[in-house]
């Protein structure tokens, strides 16, 4: 087959390798076209999919380069707009550029782990492959594997046919910490040698980040900051996996973008997908599409809320909406017959608790079985004929947006009625005992989800033709949150007449407003030379918050830094060697510039520095690399603190201190298992009979501006191939700026009630 050579185009972040479309991508993409596939893609949507593919890997580190710092990019979607295409066609593009192994955060739901694995079996294994076991054993997945399958997938990884080993792994720490363990066994190590791996975060915004960022800002910086199960275990596993890429797939960037970009998971370049043709997103829906026609106000009276309004009996809007998901599939799938739709579905979504959700089964599953008795009825009974009448008032709502040479009448339609009814079947979706989501869905004409998380991020509601969402907040919500309950997106063209959405006149508004930013968002993520850059353009509604709390700091600036604080830079001996050459050339190019003395005798107490711009002092903290969340957190309250300071003319410059630049690395004690230094970093103070008078490596430092000193070390007792030496940094925050420096504290504001949640 041709192979094609794409350079990167579509982001302005400087490419970390060039791309070649090869066999297995080509096939892939082929296999989404129509009419190879029913409602596949078109052939200018394929031309989308190929330069937004060869953009992501690009910006990824090679297959061979394990020696390269870790990266992370960023992926961004609209919800329901084929992300999933997107991270299955990176994966056959990664197969034909040498890439032998694929994790997937594949969600924190079993529904959502199973759903990723059968979508990547059935488009890179049964579409492709056919008859013809060549493309089938190139692709080799592995649900969720324990330590103890390392044979297998080592296995896999030495075939001589070379295939690329598919890794779905549920975003729970229990699992991903199971399967570090499986790419720490030394048998994994020695067949991946030189090897990198892709780790695909899909819905990368949901579980992955440090849910105690806002907990943590409030904390003393001396204290110690908390950090999530599951985020610590992403650390984790990515600490196993030297020079990997980690791809955040999300449609609601909004915490990726405005956590710290020095946070560990923060991405440093991004990928704007595009919908194909068909999609109808939130502009369709609630303003380009026949005037925002397709979404109805729940009444006031029938917003259910636990609190506000515990509604005791199955409200009128529901009951309408099921007579217009039912009068929804008699036309669209017995009457129209159109193509390939052979069932629609009907979500609704009614709280985050259990208990409520199964009183609004309750309400439907009762309210369709007396509509099947009545329909039984001889003709002309009373509850039959009252029951018609019902969908005839809400009738010519359901087909007003049809063509009148396309619109059915109600008598065409009225024989259907009885057939859509008894060809149904309602599902409790959620994680109960009780709970259903293993969904037969050619197995029904008409299938009814009722349920809340389990229905929220990553689930496809396939074929999705009615919402009824009463679900909202009272005070100010997520915009992050409501966008991704929004399932009803999707590619819909060929029944959208027949869709509607039921909400509360807030979460209107709410929605309303989320479209207004969305496009904002995005049109500066295109514009942006950096996500640094996208950081600061996010504007918002007063009605919404951008995400939830707990993963922010409460502040830009999130606390106060004082006085001198020392690091550890030494997590892995590839972050040791990474540093060690970055210093080395940082100090070959500033050589002339050390124009500051610190002079005391002996050339362990002699040091050099010089003045760095702002700029300078954020790129070299930028540059210089931290394995762990405590030193990362500093490291990132430094670069906003210099912004801060900067931005209000309180400094200028910072000092930048060599310590000890003409003597030999300074030996110190260290804790091998730990990674952290044993023994004081700092010399101290000279004796009182030592004529020098040193006053100890703490007071090398201004009280007009923040110190950075730089410290070179070499460890007692190293183990043979632990690096000879190895650099870190200890930062002096004067009390004078500590001073000067605000931290605003946000209000608390009402929160999903949790007590009984999925």
């Amino acid at each position: 087959m041709e192979t094609i050579t794409v350079n990167n185009s579509l982001s302005k972040k400087k490419s970390l390798q060039t791309v070649e479309q090869k066999e297995y991508f080509n096939l892939f993409v082929e296999s989404q076209k129509y009419p190879n596939k029913k409602h596949g893609i078109t052939a200018e949507d394929a031309a989308v999919l190929r330069e937004e593919t060869c953009d992501i890997l690009s910006h990824c580190n090679p297959h061979n380069a394990s020696e390269s710092a870790e990266t992370t990019h960023l992926v961004v979607g609209y919800v329901q707009s084929g992300k999933t295409m997107s991270f299955t066609a990176l994966t056959a593009l990664a197969l034909d550029n040498g890439y032998r192994v694929v994790i997937y955060l594949a969600g924190t739901k079993n529904n959502l782990l199973d759903q990723t694995s059968k979508r990547l079996k059935n488009d890179l294994i049964d579409i492709q492959s056919g008859n013809n076991n060549h493309y089938k054993n190139h692709y080799k997945i592995h649900p969720n594997p324990q330590p103890t399958d390392v044979d297998d997938i080592v296995g896999h990884i030495d075939s001589s046919s070379k295939p690329i080993v598919l890794i779905p792994v549920l975003k729970q720490y229990q699992h991903i910490n199971s399967l570090t363990d499986l790419v720490s066994k030394s048998d994994f190590k020695e067949a991946m040698h030189g090897e990198t791996v892709l780790i695909i975060d899909d819905e990368a915004d949901q579980a992955s980040l440090n849910s105690y960022g806002r907990k943590n800002s409030k904390r003393n910086e001396n204290e110690e900051k908390q950090v999530s199960s599951t985020y610590d275990s992403i650390l984790g596993l990515r600490a196993a996996l030297p020079g990997n890429t980690y791809i955040q797939y999300t449609a609601t960037p909004q915490a990726n973008i405005l956590i710290s970009m020095q946070d560990l998971l923060s991405p440093k370049s991004h990928t704007l997908l595009s919908p194909g043709n068909g999609y109808v997103g939130g502009k369709a829906f609630f303003k380009d599409m026949f005037n925002g026609g397709l979404v109805l106000e729940i009444p006031p009276k029938d917003v259910f809320h636990k609190k506000n309004n515990p509604l005791t009996k199955m409200p009128q809007s529901l009951r309408d909406s099921l007579m217009y998901h039912i009068l929804a599939v008699a036309i669209v799938v017995e009457y129209l017959q159109v193509e390939d739709v052979n069932y629609l579905s009907m979500m609704v979504h009614p709280d985050n608790t259990k208990k409520w959700n199964k009183k609004f089964k309750t309400w439907i599953d009762n309210e369709l079985k007396s509509w099947q008795k009545a329909l039984k009825k001889p003709d002309g009974h009373e509850d039959k004929v009252f029951l018609y009448n019902e969908f005839k008032r809400i009738f010519p709502y359901a087909v007003e947006y049809y063509e009148e040479y396309e619109r059915p009448t109600f008598d065409q339609i009225k024989p259907l009625i009885k057939d859509v009814i008894n060809d149904k079947k309602v599902y409790l979706v959620n994680t109960d005992k009780d709970a259903q989501t293993e969904i037969s869905w050619n197995n029904y004409k008409m299938h009814i989800l009722v349920g809340a998380e389990m229905l929220n991020r990553g689930f496809t509601v396939e074929k999705l033709a009615t919402t009824y969402m009463p679900r909202y907040t009272t005070s100010v919500t997520n915009a992050d949150t409501i966008e991704q309950r929004c399932r009803f997106f999707g590619y819909k063209m060929d029944y959208i007449k027949s869709c509607r959405v039921f909400l509360p006149e807030i979460s209107i508004a709410n929605y309303c407003a989320y479209i207004d930013h969305e496009e904002e968002l995005r049109l500066a993520l295109s514009s942006c030379d950096s996500l640094a850059a996208a950081e600061h353009k996010i504007l918002l509604s007063p009605k919404l918050k951008p995400t939830r709390q707990n993963v922010l700091p409460i502040s830009v600036v999130n606390t106060k830094l004082k006085g001198m604080n020392v690091t550890q830079a030494f997590t892995t001996d590839e972050l040791i060697f990474d540093n060690n050459q970055f210093i080395q050339n940082f100090i070959k190019q500033h050589e002339n510039r050390f124009d500051i003395k610190y002079q005391y005798t002996t050339k362990d107490r002699t040091h050099r520095g010089f003045k760095m711009t702002i700029d300078e002092a954020v790129e070299f903290l930028d540059d210089f690399r931290f394995g762990n969340f405590q030193d990362a957190m500093r490291k990132a309250c430094t670069i906003r603190y210099l912004r801060y300071l900067s931005e209000s003319n309180l400094i200028q410059f910072v000092y930048f201190i060599q310590m000890a630049y003409d003597a030999p690395a300074r030996s110190r004690s260290f804790n091998f298992e730990t990674r952290k230094i044993s023994s004081d970093l700092f010399a101290g103070q000279s004796s009182v009979d030592d004529s020098t008078d040193y006053p100890g490596d703490r007071k090398i430092v201004s009280d007009d501006s923040i110190t950075i000193q730089l410290h070179h070390l070499s460890f007692d007792c190293r183990p043979l191939g632990f690096p000879e030496h190895a650099y870190t940094l200890a930062i002096n925050y004067p009390e004078m700026l500590a001073v000067n420096y605000c931290s605003n504290e946000e209000q608390d504001q009402e929160e999903d009630d949790d007590s009984d949640e999925e």
